[in-house]
């Protein structure tokens, strides 16, 4: 759920809750021309190829319903769960209604019951999760042993040039963000690791001519980190790592 603007100064710049701040981006959310979630669904095809017909998916962090969409045309039975009413309202309106939505929010452990799901899916959603460990240690509870997971995220690199999840107020011309936080890689690899889950794959998309064509803002991107991919597997047992000195 993550649009890629340059920052304006702090002066300019109004952060909200993550929540209020997508309620408030949901209106034009799907409007926008997002290189970022362009570029998520080039990832997409060249990282998901499980078959989904007759299985139980856990969106997770759904937003507008842009990843759901994709679900159900495969034939998934469907749960979305996201902490913004507004992004939800736009979803159950551009998703079959066989799909069940739900709000949630993600400093809270998840309201499924444990390897409820075959696969779980969170696209463009690392960014605004505060705590890393619980979001991975509830996936892997609620994913099926050997079940799949696959989570992509905004590049840490793309916060070396200033950048974060943000909007322009289409009334006030306010530059505003959702709250985020500055996660690195390393960040993401531990709290996968400490849940007890597998990376099958790790792959990173840079900014590139081809994108740059097509949305004008991937211009200054050229070259540069903008994603990365997990591919990721329960296994069969879930014990958690330790070092020992």
């Amino acid at each position: 759920m993550i649009y890629c603007q340059e920052l304006k100064t702090s002066k300019d710049i109004v952060e909200l809750p993550t929540s209020e701040g997508y309620d408030q981006w949901s209106e034009i959310y799907d409007t926008n021309k997002n290189p970022l979630c362009a570029l998520d669904e080039i990832a997409w095809k060249d990282n998901f190829s499980i078959a989904l017909s007759g299985k139980k998916v856990l969106d997770l962090g759904c937003g507008t319903g842009r990843v759901t969409q994709i679900l159900e045309r495969e034939g998934a039975a469907v749960v979305g769960i996201d902490g913004s009413e507004g992004m939800l309202k736009i979803a159950k309106q551009k998703c079959s209604s066989t799909t069940e939505f739900l709000l949630h929010d993600f400093a809270n452990p998840l309201p499924f019951s444990s390897g409820e799901f075959d696969f779980v899916i969170s696209c463009l959603v690392l960014e605004h999760i505060e705590d890393l460990n619980l979001f991975f240690s509830e996936i892997s509870r609620v994913c099926i042993e050997n079940g799949q997971i696959y989570v992509t995220a905004m590049h840490p690199g793309m916060m070396l040039k200033g950048n974060q999840a943000n909007f322009t107020d289409p009334v006030t011309g306010e530059e505003k963000r959702p709250k985020g936080y500055a996660h690195q890689i390393s960040d993401f690899s531990n709290a996968i690791i400490e849940a007890g889950l597998k990376v099958v794959k790790l792959s990173e998309y840079f900014g590139s001519e081809e994108l740059a064509k097509e949305f004008p803002k991937a211009n200054k991107y050229l070259n540069w980190p903008m994603l990365i991919c997990f591919n990721i597997s329960c296994g069969t047992t879930r014990e958690k790592y330790s070092i020992k000195l």
